[in-house]
């Protein structure tokens, strides 16, 4: 509150985008994150689902929402986009989400947006699950899926229908899990993305 004021007495505040949003879920015993499954450090919803606030003065229309999901890597070519300014040569993970904030898509498909799909990507030891391997994540038009690492075993959730992921419908639809598999494993290799290793303990010679 006490920002926004301040944008709004220096006269700022019509040309400011601000985000307000969190990098991850509630903490466990601390928050309380139902119905979603789960807490911060998992990629259950609970743990990667989270509230974001816009405030864009004539922009965005104040009390609109936009039910397409959007990742933290969006705000880079946000910001670009909204500055005026070209990235560099590099490729860039996020897409800018201008025209979802400016409601230029009726939410059909991809939203307005390129993609079809969004990633996550947690290649470190879970302590708080027995130092656990991580996981890798790709959801796609309502339907989820969560590749453990340690195991390599799959989970597939419909979104729309079970929001709380209480049931994994990978073995019922085994097409549609491999293909979002496929997908998940496309992006991985695409971006580079580091993959977990074993302590150097625990590996051989």
């Amino acid at each position: 509150g006490r920002l926004l004021k301040a944008l709004d007495e220096m006269g700022e505040a019509k040309d400011t985008l601000l985000i307000f949003t969190s990098d991850n879920g509630g903490f466990a015993g601390v928050s309380d994150c139902r119905p979603l499954r789960e807490s911060k450090g998992h990629l259950y919803e609970g743990g990667i689902r989270v509230p974001m606030v816009v405030r864009w003065p004539g922009k965005v229309k104040a009390g609109s929402t936009c039910p397409w999901p959007v990742v933290s890597m969006d705000f880079f070519p946000t910001f670009l986009e909204v500055a005026g300014l070209k990235p560099g040569k590099g490729p860039l993970d996020g897409e800018s989400i201008v025209p979802l904030l400016k409601q230029q898509t009726r939410f059909t498909g991809g939203g307005g947006l390129k993609r079809d799909e969004i990633f996550f990507h947690f290649p470190n030891y879970a302590w708080h699950m027995g130092n656990r391997l991580g996981g890798a994540v790709v959801a796609s038009n309502g339907w989820k899926l969560i590749r453990n690492y340690d195991d390599n075993s799959l989970e597939l959730y419909n979104l729309r229908e079970d929001l709380s992921e209480k049931k994994n419908r990978a073995k019922e639809k085994p097409r549609l899990a491999k293909s979002l598999n496929a997908k998940l494993a496309a992006w991985l290799k695409e971006t580079k993305a580091p993959m977990p290793r074993p302590p150097k303990s625990a590996r051989g010679n």
